[in-house]
């Protein structure tokens, strides 16, 4: 019996690769410099200074431990809509990027949080 306890605690592989890749990614965003110009533009009506604050929030979150249901809520909510804009702003190669990592690292936040979960 003890036995299986050790089997189902221990994480899936594939969470422990997520994880990992959270924590490179995180660590790569938290040196880019937010955008120039991004602290006044709005692209279709979105402040992108909260949706930088709120989804690294989230992050951060989700890297300490599991997240409770409003913040998974706005995780995944602040996700489906950066997804929107990522295409309004591809003029912008500095904005692109940092937005991009962080889209990408919220997903993987998101992830491990759904792992989490079950």
């Amino acid at each position: 019996m003890a036995m299986l306890r050790h089997i189902r605690r221990r994480k899936p592989t594939w969470m422990n690769d997520s994880r990992r890749q959270l924590s490179q990614n995180w660590e790569k965003f938290r040196h880019l410099p937010f955008p120039s110009g991004f602290h006044s533009r709005d692209p279709d009506g979105e402040c992108m200074v909260m949706m930088d604050a709120d989804l690294a929030g989230c992050i951060s979150s989700a890297m300490a431990g599991r997240l409770d249901g409003r913040r998974s809520r706005l995780l995944h909510a602040r996700i489906a809509r950066l997804g929107e804009i990522l295409p309004l702003i591809r003029g912008d190669e500095n904005a692109t990027n940092y937005f991009t990592v962080l889209h990408e690292t919220a997903m993987l936040a998101a992830e491990i949080d759904g792992g989490r979960h079950t």
